[in-house]
Order: structure tokens, then C-alpha cells, then sequence
């Protein structure tokens, strides 16, 4: 892995003399300096943004209201919905001011040069899902002629997505595969090495899921768009070879899950993921559990929350979500992460590469092709890709195939209503999107499934959720309201009408509106 801390230098040379007249960049430009930048160097550091600043960024937000992880520091207020600047404002800025001028830059650079043509697009499939990312925290967001040094309108987020569907498609019929294009080679494209063609495996895959982001407030452009993510040249991803992570440099330090399980001790495994690893299948224990979790005893052997039938037995206990006061010895009682499990994105490959950051996993798509097969968009069966998915899970967690096997036979098949079967589909792609909270927490805002919990201590009186509400999308950073206020949406540009209670646009139902662990708006 590259670390090429100088390209911000050197970015600042480029932008710099864009700005600037020609005459003044003979004056003052030796020639002999670099004033240009290779993409590569731009695409390496955009791709490692996945985990720059991961507690602040991810861990203590989409993390936590994913239900992957509990917090065990008393009064951390994010737990119970509160909004802390210092911690998830770094998102916003770490995107506008980092990542996406290398991508304008790329752009600028190289956009018209047929060398650059596949180069431009895998940049492109790239921006676009750090764009996904960044709307679906925030809802509207700057977007149409950002980057330019000028203040910009906030554009509302059904047209980011219009935007982004084209930008998706365009990149993806773009990409030629030819060997004489410029790559992204030599260990600087951290995921695929600058193979186009597994890059446009990718673009088809990212566009399934936003499509199916978007099923329940346009359900006909979900569905044009998800027949053509599927049908589109190279096709979505095909197996767990295709997955898309982002890898951590060994020799290097990385602000990732491992600094928060144990060198911090500020995370455990939440009671909402201990409950469905232990009553989703007949068998009971979800064999994924001990490849992603490690037990933590107490000098008596005694875990919190045991049975008296559970005494003496083994068994991962996850701690509930939202305390303010964190019960003592929680580090010790409920379950960390495993560094020594053997699940990959964990332990590494052994050399170069320390751990890895997910960013879409194989059976994310199979289950979204159940779900479109579901709601009658493509004549696959969909029970047949919901049990694909589960066991695309276990083969690439390294799960033995006899206990996939078990597991999956102790399912229940897809039955009852749309919405039961929905919920079934999400549920099994929850738990196998482990440890991507990004994508936990979006699925659970756009079909309220699985059931999780609210903050065992209620929601926090400094957070601008309402009592009895989840959190739905992040509130705009501080110096947005105080330097940008006239752009933000009306309805939201004061810090007090600000919201984190107030759904994307994509999310259209209230979560509260569930009856018997039901919705009846997902069709």
C-alpha cells in the first residue's frame, strides 16, 4: 500500500494554478515542478476516506443505530441520538474539502484525454458512492457545481439520485477493457488493482442498490433502474471474488474496528445482533458468531442476562444499546470483536494487508435480487436468492460447510405477505452486511426491518430526535448554519429546526406506524 502524503502539496499546486492566469503560471511555475498529478495517486486516497476518521465518522453514528455495536463509555451522547460537531461533522468536511476536489481534479486533468476514458469512469463509480453515502446522511446536500469555490444551492436528494443513476451508467458503458488504457495499477487502486472490468461489476452493483433505495418512493424508476443495473454490460456481482472492501495497511496505524473492540474498549456486540444470531435458525447459534466474536468472561464465568438453563454454557451476550450510565463490567460480560477468528476483514491477508473495510459484500446483491424478484421485477426465484445470499454470507465469513449447511436448513423459507417476506430478506442481508453500518442503518431507515431497538435510556434531551423516535438521518454541521445558512433548505436552516428525526427522502414511512413487527408501506 502507498502512502503518498506530498499529493496534497501537489493537489494544492494544481488547483492553485487553475485558478490562476497563464501568464502568472509562467512567472511563478519552475519548470521543472510538478504540476500535475498520475490519478492514481488521487484514486488511492480517495479510496482509503472509507476509513479515515472512522470512529467520529461511522462507529459512533451509523454503527450504533445500525445495532451492530453497543457503546460501553457512559455519556457518550451519540448512543441516545444526540448530534456531537466535533465528532460526525468531520464527514462533511472530510468529503467536500478532501475527497471530492481529487475526483475534480481527475476530471479536469484527464476528462478529455482517450488514454484516461476507463480511468475517468472508475473514478466515477467511486465518487458516486461516496455521493450515495454523503445524501443519504444528510438528505439534500450541495451537489450541482460544488467544488468550484463557489457557494452553491442545496440541491434536494431525489435529484442527487437522478444524477447519480447517470453518472452510474454513463461510467459503466464507458469502461472498454483495453489493455492500452492508463491503470490504476501497481497497488494504488486498493480494490481491484485497476481491472475495468471488475470495476464495472461494481458501477452495476452500486446502481442495484440505490434503485432498491428507492422502492417505495418511485417504485417504477426502482424498477427500470434495477433491471438495468442487472442487465447491464459485465453484470453485478457474480460471486464473493467481486466484493468490494477497502484494505488496511499493515505497517501502518488505521482508526478502525479494532481500535474501538480492544485497544479502546468503547464498543461490544449489541443485544439486537446477539438476539438474531441466536433465534433466527432452528440450529440456534448463527455459526458467523465465532468468527466475528470473541467471548468475554467474568472471574466467575457468569455472563449478564443468563438463564438459568444458559448457566454453564457458552454463549456471546450482546449489551443493549442507548445507556447513559453503562452498567459496570460491560467490557468484560457482553462480546468483542475476534482478531484471531480467521474471518479476513478481521485477521488480513497475513501480509501487507492488516484488516478491511466493507464497502459491498456478494451477498448484499443476491439479496437484492431477492427482494426485486420479490416485487415481480425479475422471474428469478426468490426464495432460491434469499438462501443464496445467506450462504454467500457464510462461505465468505469461512463458516465449514456442514454448519452453513445445518444453519440454513433450520431457516424458515420465504411465506406469508410481501411484507413478511420482505422482512425475512432483510433481516438474513442485515446480519450478513456485518460490520458495514452504513448499509445496516440504511436498509433499516427504508424498511423499517430488522426490528431493533430504541436507546435503552431513552432518547437523550439534547438531541433533536423526538421521544419515541429513531434517529433518520445526520443533522448539517455547525458551520454550515453559520456560514451557509441561506442555502440549506428552508425547512431545516436553523440548528433548532434541524433534525435528526426527519426522514430522507427515500425513507417514507414512520417506523412508530409498525403493528406486530410489521409495516404496510414497503408495497
Amino acid at each position: 500500500m502507498k502512502f503518498n502524503n506530498y499529493i496534497y502539496a501537489l493537489l494544492g499546486i494544481l488547483l492553485f494554478s487553475q485558478a490562476c492566469s497563464d501568464d502568472f503560471g509562467d512567472m511563478n511555475v519552475p519548470s521543472d515542478s510538478a504540476t500535475q498529478v498520475e490519478p492514481r495517486f488521487f484514486l488511492h486516497d480517495m479510496q482509503m476516506e472509507v476509513f479515515a476518521n472512522y470512529q467520529r465518522n461511522v462507529n459512533l453514528y451509523p454503527d450504533l443505530y445500525s445495532q451492530y455495536w453497543a457503546n460501553t463509555v457512559s455519556g457518550f451522547g451519540s448512543a441516545r441520538y444526540e448530534y456531537v460537531d466535533g465528532w460526525i461533522g468531520n464527514q462533511w468536511k472530510e468529503f467536500y474539502t478532501r475527497q471530492l476536489p481529487k475526483s475534480i481534479a481527475i476530471s479536469d486533468t484527464y476528462g478529455e484525454d482517450p488514454y484516461y476514458v476507463d480511468a475517468i469512469a472508475i473514478k466515477e463509480i467511486w465518487i458516486c458512492y461516496y455521493w450515495s453515502r454523503m445524501t443519504d446522511s444528510y438528505g439534500d446536500i450541495p451537489y450541482f457545481g460544488v467544488g468550484k469555490g463557489e457557494s452553491v444551492a442545496y440541491n434536494p436528494q431525489s435529484e442527487v439520485y437522478a444524477d447519480l443513476f447517470k453518472r452510474l451508467d454513463n461510467a459503466v458503458n464507458s469502461i472498454t477493457g483495453d489493455a492500452a488504457q492508463y491503470r490504476y495499477s501497481d497497488g494504488y487502486d486498493l480494490i481491484y488493482d485497476g481491472d475495468a472490468l471488475q470495476w464495472r461489476k461494481f458501477g452495476n452493483s452500486l446502481r442495484l442498490r440505490l434503485a432498491m433505495r428507492i422502492s417505495n418512493v418511485d417504485p417504477e424508476k426502482a424498477k427500470t433502474e434495477a433491471l438495468a443495473a442487472i442487465n447491464g454490460p459485465g453484470g453485478v456481482f457474480e460471486s464473493n471474488a467481486d466484493v468490494v472492501k477497502v484494505p488496511m495497511w499493515s505497517k501502518g496505524w488505521n482508526d478502525y474496528l479494532h481500535q474501538m473492540g480492544w485497544s479502546w474498549n468503547n464498543i461490544r456486540m449489541s443485544k439486537t445482533m446477539s438476539d438474531y444470531l441466536y433465534n433466527t435458525s432452528s440450529v440456534g447459534e448463527d455459526p458467523r458468531t465465532p468468527k466475528w466474536f470473541t467471548y468475554q468472561r467474568t472471574v466467575d464465568d457468569k455472563k449478564v442476562g443468563q438463564t438459568k438453563e444458559q448457566v454453564g454454557k457458552e454463549k456471546y451476550f450482546g449489551l443493549e444499546n442507548g445507556f447513559n450510565t453503562v452498567p459496570a463490567k460491560v467490557k468484560e460480560d457482553f462480546a468483542a470483536i475476534n482478531l484471531t477468528g480467521g474471518y479476513i476483514d478481521f485477521v488480513g491477508d497475513g501480509g501487507e494487508h492488516k484488516m478491511y473495510c466493507p464497502v459491498m459484500f456478494f451477498s448484499e446483491v443476491q439479496f437484492l435480487k431477492a427482494e426485486a424478484a420479490l416485487r415481480g421485477w425479475i422471474s428469478e426465484d426468490a426464495n432460491a436468492l434469499y438462501l443464496s445470499g445467506v450462504q454467500a454470507s457464510m462461505d465468505y465469513v469461512g463458516v465449514a460447510s456442514s454448519d452453513a449447511t445445518d444453519y440454513i436448513n433450520g431457516l424458515s423459507n420465504l411465506g406469508g405477505s410481501n411484507e413478511e417476506q420482505l422482512k425475512q430478506i432483510i433481516t438474513q442481508k442485515w446480519i450478513a452486511n456485518f460490520p458495514n453500518g452504513v448499509e445496516g442503518w440504511a436498509d433499516f431507515r427504508r424498511t423499517d426491518y430488522p426490528d431493533i431497538t430504541l436507546p435503552k435510556d431513552g432518547v437523550s434531551g439534547s438531541s433533536t430526535v423526538d421521544a419515541g423516535s429513531w434517529v433518520k438521518r445526520i443533522r448539517y454541521p455547525n458551520n454550515q448554519h453559520e456560514q451557509n445558512s441561506a442555502n440549506i433548505p428552508s425547512s431545516m436552516n436553523t440548528k433548532d429546526t434541524d433534525k435528526m428525526g426527519i426522514r430522507v427522502w427515500w425513507d417514507t414511512a414512520n417506523t412508530r406506524d409498525k403493528v406486530g413487527g410489521l409495516m404496510s408501506s414497503n408495497f
